[in-house]
């Protein structure tokens, strides 16, 4: 249960806040040392605007399950190329939760946290177009789930806001400051105000186990 919430966000739903607490439970007992990445999801205009590129992206319900699908896949294989050059690898079972929201213009976007085993991935790695590492894990599987992976130039479409990780350690001695500090920022995902709800789009989703 969270301990530290952030009340200038106004009404906050119980059970969000319940499921929150649950899947960070989850990922502690699976692995004591746990990081946690915080991340924001924005969709494309989807629109010819002179030199553009014209494309479509693939923008119907389901975009959160092709992410966390295609992260998932992008994990394992990673994994499993370390494990090829012979280098000594770590199970990693991502757990996740995210909430849909929307601008003041009516536009959609997602905020997200992810968990990872902190003894498989230390750090998000590079943000550049090239890089190997959790960050560019994450770009890819969103263009992937949009359907638009050819179009590198929409990266930005993934922003890691600042300090965007938490290391969780349940033998360390700083582990419940840490944990009261992403419980309070994870608070945000509970309140109330610019979500819409109906019964074809989800506005929250997470990891069960």
């Amino acid at each position: 249960m969270f301990n530290s919430i952030d009340k200038t966000q106004g009404s906050l739903k119980q059970r969000y806040l319940d499921r929150l607490s649950n899947v960070i439970d989850n990922a502690l007992t699976e692995y004591p040392r746990t990081m946690a990445v915080r991340v924001d999801f924005h969709l494309p205009e989807c629109r010819d605007i002179g030199d553009s590129i014209a494309h479509e992206a693939y923008l119907h319900t389901g975009v959160m399950k092709r992410f966390i699908e295609s992260l998932d896949a992008r994990i394992n294989a990673h994994l499993e190329r370390k494990r090829r050059n012979d280098i000594r690898v770590r199970p990693c079972n991502l757990r996740y939760a995210w909430v849909r929201e929307f601008c003041e213009d009516g536009k959609p976007h997602y905020h997200v946290v992810l968990f990872v085993n902190k003894d498989a991935f230390m750090s998000l790695g590079s943000y550049e177009e090239n890089g190997t590492g959790l960050a560019s894990l994450i770009q890819n599987a969103w263009l992937s789930a949009l359907r638009i992976s050819d179009f590198n130039e929409y990266r930005t479409l993934v922003h890691f806001p600042e300090n965007p990780r938490y290391f969780l350690n349940i033998n360390a001695s700083n582990f419940r400051q840490v944990y009261d500090e992403l419980s309070f920022r994870l608070s945000y995902f509970a309140k109330e105000r610019t979500k819409s709800y109906s019964r074809e789009i989800r506005s929250f989703g997470c990891s069960q186990h």
